[in-house]
């Protein structure tokens, strides 16, 4: 078993989705503030206070949002990579590659395909993980040397659950306990090296370097004999001593957010942080300095004036907190301080962190109700103890009366805020002057973004849905904005708009996940997976494509479509006629040189990125 890494200087907690209560317990605290648990009973009396269930516990707050455009690294291969927020902190996704090869999840299955000089394609490597374990894997990350597997698995139990004090006799039931895992791989000879299980929900994930940080969230039983998470490490059971699970007296402990960290530099080695708080996930944001974490833990009603004629307006307005943590120099977290703000925050994206500062946009309410927030807040300390200190509050001009943020982009000293309710205000807000940040100009269009990507020459690509004059969505929209003069942004050209047609609908992975969106600004194009579904002779027909999306922002429609391609044509028509069933809708694709990679669960294509993207060869995955 590698190396277990057991150090208490650092500590890192979450805040979780709606909570109340507090502690009577005389804590000791750390030189952070933080209290640390004494003993299994007293950890008893906290989850037995905070464990029983809320209505609200079934709501879950989220979305997406846009990212650093992480085009290609130094390697023999020039290659795409992942899109990711932020710059040199990757994201795990089922693609990734070095150039070299490509690593692929498609069901519980890891496919690798290695790559020749010329581009030509080979299969080395395509078997299930884990068939045993009921769950699913998720995400890859490849370092120079190792390959990582990150999923989510669960045990059945066979318990009748209380919650709280209160007993529900339901008879019995099986439970099922989610595990968190991380399956290391030597990355070259595909052999297994280590295997980590974490108890818990998995939450999110980033590799920095050879530091993998995993976020998992775990929700005890209030009457288990011993409520703590366990981990297994290659196959031998660890649990947390007490005093290494770290909370805030005044703050709920209903469910342990762990931070797992998995040093990949040489021989594997893992370390952990234990936050007994509230009992769901807000948002993550992971910057080159810090984690932050968002949550909301409580709604009050409020009353305010609105609009021109001053009507009052009574609407429920939800609390947040923002906590922080701070890498140190080895690769662990310590505890950062944490801040407050109100509403809700759509996604990572509308979080970001710059010079010091930590920005935040969330948006509150509905109807005339409604309110965007805008917070910057930098870093301070109180009594030798970190805490996020609020340095402005724009919350007056960010969306018309009844609309709410649906996307955000920070860009440096500037943030891009789409909203919308029956058209698309798009804002450019300066935040130069973190004491003072501006609303400079402001554009409107139907439809609305839900991601924006930085282009070139201060331009940003918006990905979203087209709507008509009455608000209701009609299509999917990509736009090209010019913001070169803040105070007068520009839509260049036409929109490209895929109209939906008749009786039917379209839908793209993209406008809710970045990583599935191919960036290549060497070539001049951006590219996705779009699903469509259209009536045809009294019965729906399914289509799959991954569109190529030029962009010239000379021309009169700046993004026009290059290439359309499909995986049907890899279908054997005679066996079925439903090879969306059959795992032939199109989901990633990347960029080796100059040729394009397309991948589905049924198999790959390589086309021709000079040559109008046509066909080269293809291979067919075993089912």
């Amino acid at each position: 078993m590698r190396k277990l890494l057991l150090s208490m200087s650092f500590v890192v907690m979450v805040f979780l989705l709606f909570g109340c209560g507090q502690t009577n317990i005389d804590d000791e605290y750390d030189n952070l503030g933080l209290a640390q648990v004494q003993d299994v009973n007293h950890l008893r009396s906290l989850v037995k206070v905070e464990s029983s269930f809320s209505f609200f516990d079934m709501f879950r707050f989220g979305a997406m949002q846009v990212a650093e455009d992480a085009d290609l690294d130094d390697s023999a291969n020039e290659h795409s990579t992942t899109n990711v927020q932020v710059e040199g902190i990757d994201e795990g996704d089922i693609i990734k590659t070095d150039g070299n090869r490509i690593y692929y999840l498609r069901y519980n299955a890891l496919t690798v395909i290695e790559i020749d000089e010329n581009g030509g394609m080979t299969t080395i490597y395509d078997e299930p993980l884990n068939e045993n374990l009921y769950g699913y894997y998720s995400e890859l990350y490849i370092t120079d040397d190792k390959l990582v597997v990150v999923g989510l698995f669960y045990e059945m139990g066979d318990i009748a659950p209380s919650r709280g004090t209160v007993d529900i006799d339901i008879g019995w039931f099986p439970i099922y306990q989610s595990m968190s895992s991380i399956d290391v791989y030597d990355k070259n000879t595909l052999e297994p090296l280590n295997r980590y299980e974490i108890s818990g929900s998995l939450i999110g994930s980033r590799l920095i370097d050879d530091q993998l940080y995993l976020i998992s969230n775990y929700y005890p039983e209030a009457n288990a004999d011993d409520p703590r998470p366990v981990f297994n490490i290659d196959g031998t059971e660890h649990y947390p001593e007490f005093s290494e699970i770290k909370y805030l007296p005044e703050l709920p402990t209903r469910a342990f957010t762990i931070i797992s960290n998995v040093d990949l530099s040489e021989e594997s080695s893992f370390d952990y942080n234990i936050f007994l708080g509230v009992g769901y996930w807000g948002q993550l944001y992971v910057s080159e300095t810090a984690i932050y974490l968002a949550a909301n833990y409580t709604s009050t009603q409020t009353t305010r004036r609105v609009g021109d004629d001053d009507i009052a307006v009574s609407t429920w307005e939800s609390h947040g907190k923002i906590l922080s943590y701070v890498f140190n120099e080895d690769g662990s977290v310590s505890y950062g301080g944490s801040g407050d703000y109100k509403g809700h925050i759509i996604n990572q994206f509308a979080m970001d962190e710059y010079e010091g500062t930590f920005r935040l946009v969330t948006r509150d309410g509905w109807g005339l109700g409604a309110i965007n927030r805008l917070y910057i807040f930098e870093r301070d300390f109180e009594d030798n103890k970190p805490y996020l200190k609020e340095l402005a509050l724009l919350d007056e001009g960010i969306g018309k009366p009844e609309e709410t943020v649906r996307s955000v982009r920070f860009n440096k000293d500037i943030v891009t805020v789409v909203t919308f309710e029956e058209i698309d205000p798009f804002y450019v807000i300066d935040l130069s002057d973190p004491l003072n940040p501006t609303i400079l100009g402001e554009l409107e269009m139907p439809g609305f973004s839900t991601y924006q990507h930085p282009w070139k020459d201060d331009t940003i690509i918006g990905i979203g849905y087209e709507t008509n004059d009455n608000g209701w969505v009609i299509g999917l929209k990509l736009s090209l904005y010019d913001i070169s003069d803040y105070e007068n942004p520009i839509e260049l050209g036409r929109s490209l708009v895929l109209l939906n047609e008749s009786q039917g609908w379209q839908y793209g992975e993209a406008l809710h996940n970045h990583k599935a969106i191919l960036i290549s600004k060497t070539n001049d194009f951006i590219g996705f997976s779009i699903q469509r579904s259209s009536w045809i002779n009294n019965h729906y027909q399914h289509h799959s494509d991954y569109l190529i999306f030029d962009i010239d922002i000379h021309r009169d429609t700046p993004i026009e479509i290059a290439a359309s391609i499909s995986h049907y044509d890899l279908f054997d028509a005679n066996t079925n006629d439903y090879p969306w069933y059959y795992g032939y809708d199109v989901n990633r694709a990347i960029t080796i040189n100059d040729s394009l990679y397309v991948l589905s669960n049924g198999g790959i294509t390589r086309h021709s990125i000079h040559e109008d993207f046509d066909l080269i060869d293809s291979i067919h995955f075993e089912d």
